[in-house]
């Protein structure tokens, strides 16, 4: 176990200020890595435990999943739309119309 670690029911917690991440950018993209494919590894446990605790009152737990799920926004109604803007192709003749237009439309 590294220094400033300890193991605590189960779950290996970090204490406040322990040097446990190396300073350098490939050291800490070989840990952020390392940690992507052990949480991988335990999604299924991990949305398992957040289940039961979901269904037996766990209000937490629940928002948990649901705002995983992409289920439950704060603050009302939410519209969400995506664009995958390198799909958009514009031709240069295409942008001076575009461009003139704008300039017509700001000048009202």
């Amino acid at each position: 176990m590294a220094v400033g670690m300890r193991k605590k029911t189960g779950i290996t917690s970090i204490k406040a200020g322990s040097p446990v991440l190396p300073d350098e950018p490939a050291a800490l993209e070989e840990k952020r890595r390392a940690i992507i494919a052990r949480a991988v590894e335990a999604a299924d446990e991990v949305l398992e435990a957040l289940l039961e605790e979901a269904r037996t009152g766990n209000v937490q737990a629940a928002k948990v999943l649901l705002q995983v799920a992409g289920l439950l926004h704060g603050g009302g109604p939410v519209a969400t739309a995506r664009v995958n803007l390198s799909e958009i192709q514009i031709s240069p003749e295409e942008l001076a119309e575009l461009e003139k237009s704008l300039r017509e439309w700001e000048r009202r």
